[in-house]
C-alpha cells in the first residue's frame, strides 16, 4: 500500500474517505516517502480535528455558576431567585429584582501524556484523536507530553501552538524505548506547577518496566485520569487513576475513545 501511494499521491484524498483509513495511514506512515508522508499527515490531522471537535464540544464546561443582579447578555435568568427577590421588595419592580446565572470559569492547567514506547506504535491514531479533543476543549493552559523512557515535549503549557501542530509533532515521533509513568507524572507537574488545580490524562498500553513506582506522583495530581489500550491490565489502570482521584477507562478501538475522554473532562 505503501508502494502505491509513493507513486500516486493523489489517490490520497479518497483514500482517507473510506472507513478505516487512519488506522491503515498509522501502518504505512513509516513507509511513506517525506513528501508522501506529509500530504498524508494533512489529511490525516484534518480528518482527526474533525473527530476531535465532535467530541470537544460535547465535553462538559468547568466553572462554578454564580448568580449576578440584572439581565446579563448571555446568561440564563435564575426564575426562582428572581420572583424570591420581586416577592420581598416588589416596589423595585421586575427588572430591578431580575438575577442571573453566570458561569465563572476557573483557570486550571491540564497535562496530557502520550505513551509513545514500541508496544504503542500502533495506537498512534487513538492518541491523535485524544490530543485533537484536549486541545479544541481546553483551548489554552495545557501541555501535551510524550514519553517512553524519556519525555518529550509536544506542548508547552503557556505555548500558542494550535492542534495542528500538536497533531504534526505527534506524527514525527519515532516510537522507542520502555514504559517510565513514573519520570512523565513528574515532568507533568512540574509543566502545571503555577497552577492552583493541577489535572493529568495519561493514556497507555501497559504497566510500567521503568523508573519505579509511579503511584507517588500520582497523588500529587487533583485529578489523574488514564486511558488504558490493550493489553494493559485493568488493575493498574484502575489503581493509578484511583490514586489521581481520576476516572480510568479501558479501550480498544476507535469507537470507544469518544465516552473515555468525555468521562475525564467531567
Amino acid at each position: 500500500m505503501a508502494a502505491y501511494f509513493n507513486r500516486h499521491p493523489d489517490k490520497l484524498d479518497h483514500f482517507f474517505e473510506k472507513p478505516g483509513s487512519l488506522e491503515a495511514f498509522a501502518r504505512i506512515l513509516g513507509r511513506l516517502q517525506e513528501d508522501v508522508a506529509a500530504q498524508a499527515i494533512k489529511i490525516a490531522c484534518r480528518l482527526i480535528m474533525r473527530i476531535g471537535r465532535q467530541i470537544a464540544d460535547s465535553g462538559y464546561r468547568p466553572g462554578k455558576l454564580k448568580w449576578v443582579k440584572g439581565c446579563i447578555d448571555g446568561a440564563e435568568i435564575a426564575l426562582d431567585q428572581s420572583l424570591e427577590r420581586y416577592m420581598e421588595e416588589p416596589e423595585k419592580g421586575i427588572l430591578e429584582n431580575l438575577v442571573s446565572h453566570v458561569r465563572h470559569k476557573e483557570r486550571q492547567a491540564f497535562v496530557m501524556m502520550l505513551d509513545f514506547s514500541y508496544s504503542m506504535q500502533s495506537k498512534v491514531i487513538l492518541s491523535a484523536i485524544t490530543a485533537a479533543a484536549i486541545a479544541q476543549h481546553f483551548k489554552k493552559d495545557y501541555a501535551v507530553l510524550a514519553f517512553s523512557d524519556g519525555v518529550f515535549v509536544l506542548k508547552e503549557v503557556h505555548e500558542k501552538a494550535g492542534p495542528e501542530k500538536v497533531l504534526e509533532r505527534l506524527f514525527s515521533l519515532q516510537a522507542h524505548g520502555d514504559t517510565n509513568i513514573r519520570l512523565v507524572l513528574e515532568t507533568g507537574l512540574k509543566h502545571v506547577h503555577e497552577f492552583k488545580a493541577k489535572t493529568g490524562l495519561l493514556l497507555t498500553d501497559g504497566g510500567w518496566n521503568k523508573g519505579g513506582d509511579p503511584f507517588q506522583a500520582a497523588v500529587l495530581y487533583d485529578k489523574l485520569s488514564v486511558i488504558g489500550f490493550p493489553p494493559a491490565e485493568h488493575e493498574k489502570i484502575l489503581q493509578l487513576a484511583l490514586q489521581g482521584k481520576g476516572s480510568s477507562s479501558l479501550v480498544r478501538d476507535e469507537r470507544e475513545i469518544a465516552g473515555a475522554i468525555l468521562q475525564c473532562l467531567k
